[in-house]
């Protein structure tokens, strides 16, 4: 029978250094969440308000901006990724900053979706300080979605149409090319002299 080697001291304690390392990475991850969880939403929501100053134009004018801007963009970003030229982890790297531009309506999304205390207040600051910020921004962000589909459409398809246009070029020229070689060919190729005429038809002439 064969015996599977036993692990080593160094394996054994390697192993045990990473649990506990990946033990602490969770704790502190969930540590960071919650306390982001309780200040993010106040926070975003005070900022908002230092920008409104209690102005419906402005409330409008912002939302429009954050919701159309802070879509669009991070849209365009993450579409890189999905490029043949791109390797994993520079894909891992687009998406990451997709993530990181869009920020701002992730914020707004957690203020306005959002059931905890914080949330709740975000809610009340916004609705009180800056009033129609929150629609404008959701209106302007689903607005930024449909022309980025839009737009990645009429892009497919105008590059289908250029591959079609490449592809008959090349072929009317592949057949230009025939034609003409043919066409040297036949121009090229000695003409069939008349045979010469027998000494008996020249005597009976």
């Amino acid at each position: 029978m064969r015996t599977h080697p036993q692990e080593t001291p160094g394996k054994k304690a390697n192993w045990a250094a990473r649990i506990i390392l990946g033990a602490v990475a969770l704790v502190v991850l969930s540590i960071a969440y919650f306390d982001f969880a309780a200040i993010l939403p106040v926070w975003w929501a005070n900022v908002i308000r230092n920008q409104v100053q209690g102005n419906l134009g402005a409330g409008i004018l912002v939302g429009m901006f954050y919701g159309f801007v802070f879509t669009f963009i991070p849209l365009l970003v993450a579409w890189q990724a999905m490029r043949k030229a791109v390797i994993w982890p520079w894909k891992l790297v687009i998406l990451v900053a997709a993530v990181a531009l869009a920020s701002p309506n992730l914020l707004t999304a957690g203020i306005m979706f959002g059931s905890s205390q914080a949330a709740h207040n975000g809610q009340r600051i916004l609705g009180t300080e800056a009033t129609w910020f929150l629609l404008w921004t959701q209106i302007s962000a689903i607005a930024a979605a449909v022309i980025f589909v839009v737009g990645v459409v009429l892009w497919r398809i105008w590059r289908q149409r250029g591959r079609k246009m490449k592809a008959l070029k090349k072929v009317d020229a592949e057949r230009s090319m025939a034609a003409k070689a043919a066409k040297d060919q036949a121009a090229s190729s000695p003409v069939p002299e008349a045979p010469a005429a027998t000494d008996s038809q020249a005597d009976r002439r």
